[in-house]
C-alpha cells in the first residue's frame, strides 16, 4: 500500500492512496468539511475517474466507522478490542526531585513494584526504545508506560507522578 498526502491551497487536503490491490483512491478533503472519493485505474490524474463519490462530514464519519468495524468486528477484532480495554498506555512527565531520577529502571524495580513495563523514553528531540533494565531515567524525561489501568495508575501514585 501506497500513500500520499498533498496540500490543496484553498481548498483543502488530498490524499492519494494505492491499496494493496494495485487501486487508487484518491480523497480529497474540502476547507468546508465535504468530501470527494475518486478511484481510478491508474495515478494519472488527467485521466477521468472510474468512479467519484461526494460525501458530506457526517456521510464520511459514519462509513469510516464501519470500515473501522465499528458496525462489524470479525472474531480476532474482537480479541484485539478486549484487550485493548483492559490496556493502559500513558505518557508521564517525570518531575524535578522524583524519586525516579538518576537511577537505573532496574534500581526502582518498577516491574516489581508497580507491574508496569517502560516502552519508550522520550528525551530532549530524542525516543529511546529498546530499553534495558540498566537505563537511567532522568529528570525531564516522558516515560511511555503500558500496563492494565490499575496497574498505571498505581505506577504514577507509587511514584508520585499524578499530573
Amino acid at each position: 500500500m501506497d500513500f500520499k498526502e498533498a496540500d490543496l491551497p484553498g481548498i483543502g487536503k488530498k490524499f492519494t492512496v494505492r491499496t494493496s490491490y494495485n487501486q487508487i483512491l484518491r480523497v480529497i478533503i474540502h476547507l468546508t468539511g465535504k468530501r470527494e472519493l475518486f478511484i481510478y485505474e491508474n495515478e494519472d490524474e488527467d485521466e477521468d475517474s472510474i468512479y467519484d463519490l461526494e460525501l458530506t462530514e457526517e456521510d464520511a464519519s459514519l462509513i469510516g466507522s464501519i470500515l473501522m468495524g465499528t458496525y462489524f468486528k470479525p472474531e480476532q477484532e474482537k480479541q484485539r478490542e478486549l484487550i485493548l480495554s483492559k490496556l493502559s498506555i500513558e505518557w508521564v512527565d517525570v518531575p524535578k526531585n522524583n524519586k525516579l531520577t538518576n537511577r537505573s529502571i532496574e534500581e526502582n524495580q518498577i516491574r516489581k513494584k508497580t507491574g508496569i513495563t517502560i516502552i519508550a523514553i522520550i528525551r530532549d528531540k530524542n525516543i529511546i526504545l529498546n530499553l534495558g533494565p540498566t537505563e537511567i531515567i532522568k529528570e525531564g524525561d516522558t516515560l511511555v508506560i503500558v500496563g492494565t489501568i490499575d496497574r498505571t495508575e498505581y505506577f504514577k501514585k507509587e511514584f508520585n507522578l499524578n499530573e
